[in-house]
């Protein structure tokens, strides 16, 4: 599901990033197994501005990032955004996808990442499902994200568009993705209202 006017004001506000550089990323980082494993390909679910390309570099140091959202108008957004640094697009990829059905090979990425958009998506299983299929063995699933109680309420309802049916909490965050063939290497949980998880495709 498209992010609504509002919600797009607020994930491309200066506070929005700074917390994911200052806050989110320092966490999200302090989470992987030390040293923390080369990352030649990264992909980014859900990309919406571009915030996230340069957390997954400067945290993750990824060589190559592709970056999708379902949103067209947020892939030119962020595509156009990145062209005018001094760098450009070198060492980055951007398309229109669907999370629920990834147009890449299996095995094809290093990490994947989920800054706050797997709640945004109505089969989020399916997502799982299909992260697992384009990591490759052993690859890290990085997530970010808000749980039902977050967004399931009258305020946040009135505010913005999420879907308000197969929801999740964090516990069943866990389970789908420990049944979809991953490893929980490390997870916290606000209030059950938001968490994170680093999560390990496992070697079969």
């Amino acid at each position: 599901m498209k992010l609504n006017p509002f919600e797009k004001k607020l994930v491309q506000h200066p506070i929005r990033f700074w917390l994911q550089n200052h806050l989110e990323a320092p966490l999200l980082t302090s989470m992987m197994p030390k040293p923390m494993a080369r990352c030649e390909r990264a992909l980014e679910i859900g990309c919406g501005f571009g915030n996230g390309i340069q957390l997954i570099r400067e945290h993750f140091g990824a060589g190559h990032i592709t970056a999708v959202d379902i949103d067209p108008e947020m892939v030119a957004a962020a595509q156009s955004r990145w062209q005018a640094r001094p760098q450009g697009l070198k060492g980055l990829s951007f398309s229109v996808a669907d999370a629920s059905s990834l147009p890449f090979a299996d095995g094809e990425f290093d990490m994947v990442f989920d800054f706050a958009v797997f709640h945004h998506i109505p089969d989020w299983q399916a997502a799982i499902k299909d992260v697992a299929r384009v990591l490759k063995p052993n690859g890290y699933f990085v997530i970010e994200d808000l749980y039902r109680a977050a967004i399931c309420n009258p305020l946040s309802r009135r505010l913005f568009e999420h879907p308000q049916q197969n929801r999740f909490n964090h516990r069943e965050l866990l389970l789908v993705l420990r049944q979809s063939g991953f490893e929980i290497i490390c997870d916290r949980n606000a209030l059950d209202l938001a968490g994170m998880v680093l999560a390990q495709k496992v070697q079969r």
